[in-house]
C-alpha cells in the first residue's frame, strides 16, 4: 500500500469536512450546503464508505485530499502532510515538488520575520518609539501579543542583516517572500522601514505577508504599505484578524468588515470581537467564499459618501452567489471605527447593533445625494437604484424596497415597479441573443443512452443491496458486458472479492477514476430519493432480466445485419460460408 493510500485510509472524511461545514445525516450519507458554490438546498454529499464527496449542483467531487486542496487552498503536498500529521503517520516515500519546497521556505522566512519584528517592538530598546506611539493610540500589550504586532527599524537593511547575513537565507528567497526590494542599481533593501508592522495571516493562521504603518510625524511616505502579491499573499483573499478571531466569529455567526487594522484591534479592545479588515477598498468574491464557511451575516462599516455607496454595490455583487445577508453599519459624523471607539466605545457597539440592510443603506444614500422634491432628482434616484432593485430575486423583499422608495419619493409603488421592470426588460433584450445561443448549445448536448441509464440503476441497486447478497448477485452478471464506463472493471473486482462484502476496503483498492465513477453511481441524488420505499431484490431481478433482454436484442440486431450483408453476395468464399453458419447458430442460441 502506498503512503498516500495509507494516509487516506487513516483519515475520516466525514469528521474532517464536518469540522469545516455543517453536515446532516441523510440516510447512509452526510449532506450539507456546498462550500464551492451558492445554494439554498443542500446538494453536497459526503459518503463515509467510499470516503468521497460530491456536489450534485456544481459537480465538484473528490477525496479528502481534493477537498483540502479546494477548500483550504492547500497544495497536494500540504494536504497530505496535514492528514499524515493528524493520523500520526511519518511520511517517508513521498517526494515534494520544487514548488512545495519553495513555498515552505517562504513560509519559514515570513515566520522568522514576524518574530524579528515582534521582538524589536516588545523587547528591544529600538522599539521604544513604536511602543510610545501605540500607547498614545491606546493599544494594549495584550492586543500587541494577540496580533503579534511588530516594528521595523529605520535602517535600510535591518531585516536583511538578520535573515540573510545571520540566518543565511538567500536574497532571492526574501525577494520572493516580498520582504525586500531590489533597486535599479542592483542593491537590496528592506521593504518595511520605520513602521508599525501587522502580520497578515491566511485562514490557516500562517503568516503570508505584512502591512506596515508609518509612525505619526514621519508621513513623507505612504501611510500604509503592504506586501506585494506573491505565491502566498493575495490581497483579494486577505482578511486581517480572521484567523486570530476565528472562534469568536464562528460563535457569533456574523462579522463586521472594516478597512483598517487599527479598527479591528480597537474593536476587540471594546469587546466587539467578531470583526475583520479587508486589504483594499472592496469586499471581493474571494472574501465572500471564505466568510460563507463561518458566518450567515456580513456587516460593512461605511460612510454614506460615494465611496461607501460604491463599496456596498461591489459587496452586493461579491456576495450574490452566497446565502450571506449583507448589512451596513453607519458610522456617525463620518468617523472610522477606531476614532469612534476612542471617543465612545458604546457608540460603536450601538452602531453595529443598529445596522441596516444593504439595499436600505443604498436607498438612504441615493436620497441624500439627490433632491427627491424635483423631477430630475427622482429620475436620478431611479436611474441609480433600478439596477440594484433588478438584482433582488425575492418578490417579497423587492416589494418592500419598492414601497419604501415610493414613500420617500411621494409616488405610487406601481410607478417605481414600472421603472424597475423597464430596466429588467431592457437588460433582458440586450441578453436575449446570448440566451438563445446558450439554449441552442444546451439542445445539442447528447442525451444519456437508455441502456447506460439502466446499467447505472442496476449497479446502484447492487451496491445498496444487503451485504450478504451482493456477491451472489454479481454471479448473475457473469455473462453481462456493460457499456457504462468502468462497470466491467468493478464487476470483475467484485467477482474476485472474498469474504463478507464491505464497501470501504473494496473501494479503497480501486483506481482513482473508478472510485469516482462508483461514487457517481452509488450516490445518485435522484435514485436515492426512492430508495427507502423500494424492494431492492425484486427491482434488481426485474431490471437484470430487462438488461439481458436488451443485450440479446442488440446482438441479434447486429448479427441479422451481418447475415443480410452475406446473403446479398451471389458467391461466397469458404470462410464466408463458415461465418454465416456460425452466425446462424449464434442467433438461434440467443433467441432460445
Amino acid at each position: 500500500m502506498s503512503q498516500i493510500q495509507e494516509v487516506k485510509e487513516a483519515s475520516d472524511i466525514v469528521e474532517i469536512i464536518g469540522s469545516r461545514i455543517s453536515l446532516q445525516r441523510a440516510g447512509s450519507y452526510m449532506r450539507g450546503l456546498c462550500p464551492f458554490h451558492g445554494e439554498k438546498s443542500p446538494s453536497f454529499f459526503v459518503d463515509e464508505s467510499l470516503q468521497r464527496f460530491k456536489c450534485f449542483g456544481c459537480g465538484e467531487s473528490g477525496d479528502i485530499l481534493t477537498f483540502l486542496e479546494k477548500y483550504d487552498g492547500m497544495t497536494f503536498a500540504e494536504a497530505l502532510e496535514e492528514l499524515a500529521n493528524r493520523a500520526g503517520i511519518t511520511l517517508q516515500k513521498f517526494t515534494k515538488t520544487t514548488d512545495d519546497v519553495h513555498r515552505e521556505k517562504i513560509l519559514e522566512v515570513l515566520s522568522l520575520a514576524k518574530q524579528y519584528y515582534h521582538y524589536l517592538l516588545t523587547d528591544h530598546k529600538v522599539g521604544t518609539v513604536a511602543r510610545e506611539y501605540l500607547k498614545h493610540r491606546s493599544i494594549t500589550n495584550e492586543s500587541i501579543k494577540i496580533f503579534q504586532m511588530g516594528y521595523a527599524l529605520t535602517s535600510w537593511d535591518g531585516l536583511i542583516n538578520f535573515l540573510h547575513k545571520k540566518k543565511k537565507y538567500d536574497l532571492n528567497l526574501l525577494l520572493d517572500a516580498g520582504l525586500i526590494i531590489k533597486g535599479k542599481t542592483g542593491r537590496y533593501y528592506d521593504r518595511f522601514r520605520s513602521r508599525i508592522i501587522f502580520p497578515l495571516n491566511d485562514h490557516r493562521g500562517r503568516t503570508v505577508g505584512f502591512s506596515g504603518r508609518v509612525i505619526d510625524g514621519d508621513e513623507k511616505d505612504a501611510k500604509y504599505i503592504n506586501s506585494p502579491e506573491t505565491v502566498l499573499y493575495h490581497k483579494s483573499k486577505m482578511l486581517f484578524g480572521f484567523s486570530e478571531l476565528y472562534q469568536e466569529i464562528r460563535k457569533s455567526r456574523e462579522v463586521v468588515v472594516v478597512e483598517g487594522e487599527f479598527d479591528v484591534i480597537s474593536s476587540t479592545q471594546a469587546h466587539m470581537n467578531s470583526i475583520v479588515a479587508i486589504k483594499g477598498s472592496a469586499l471581493t468574491a474571494n472574501h465572500a467564499k471564505l466568510l460563507k464557511r463561518t458566518v450567515d451575516k456580513v456587516l460593512l462599516s461605511l460612510d454614506t459618501d460615494d465611496a461607501g455607496v460604491q463599496a456596498t454595490k461591489k459587496a452586493i455583487i461579491a456576495l450574490k452567489e452566497t446565502n450571506l445577508e449583507l448589512r451596513a453599519v453607519i458610522i456617525p459624523n463620518g468617523k472610522d471605527p477606531d476614532e469612534l471607539i476612542k471617543s465612545d466605545p458604546k457608540k460603536w457597539r450601538d452602531a453595529v447593533k443598529a445596522s441596516i440592510p444593504a439595499h436600505e443603506f443604498l436607498v438612504k444614500a441615493a436620497l441624500m445625494q439627490h433632491d427627491q422634491s424635483k423631477p430630475e432628482g427622482k429620475r436620478a434616484i431611479m436611474k441609480e437604484l433600478s439596477p440594484l432593485f433588478a438584482q433582488i430575486e425575492h418578490a417579497v423583499e423587492l416589494e418592500h424596497y419598492i414601497k419604501l422608495l415610493a414613500s420617500e419619493l411621494g409616488v405610487k409603488p406601481e410607478s417605481v415597479k414600472e421603472d424597475v421592470d423597464n430596466y429588467k426588460n431592457k437588460t433582458a433584450f440586450g441578453n436575449s441573443a446570448k440566451k438563445r445561443e446558450v439554449k441552442s448549445q444546451n439542445s445539442k448536448v447528447a442525451k444519456i443512452d437508455p441502456r447506460e441509464k439502466l446499467e447505472k440503476y442496476i449497479l446502484f441497486l447492487l451496491f445498496h443491496s444487503d451485504k450478504a447478497r451482493i456477491l451472489r448477485k454479481v454471479e448473475s452478471l457473469a455473462d453481462v458486458s456493460f457499456q457504462l464506463i468502468g462497470a466491467n472493471f468493478v464487476i470483475k473486482e467484485l467477482a474476485n472479492f472474498s469474504g463478507l462484502f464491505d464497501l470501504k476496503p473494496f473501494a479503497a483498492k480501486l483506481p482513482e477514476d473508478i472510485q469516482e465513477k462508483l461514487f457517481d453511481v452509488y450516490s445518485d441524488e435522484v435514485l436515492l430519493k426512492g430508495l427507502d420505499t423500494l424492494d431492492i431484490d425484486k427491482e434488481w431481478q426485474t431490471l437484470v432480466k430487462k438488461l439481458k433482454s436488451i443485450i440479446v436484442k442488440d446482438e441479434v440486431s447486429i448479427i441479422t445485419k451481418e447475415l443480410g450483408e452475406l446473403d446479398e453476395k451471389l458467391e461466397k468464399t469458404d470462410e464466408e460460408v463458415e461465418k454465416q453458419n456460425l452466425l446462424l447458430k449464434r442467433i438461434v442460441k440467443l433467441r432460445n
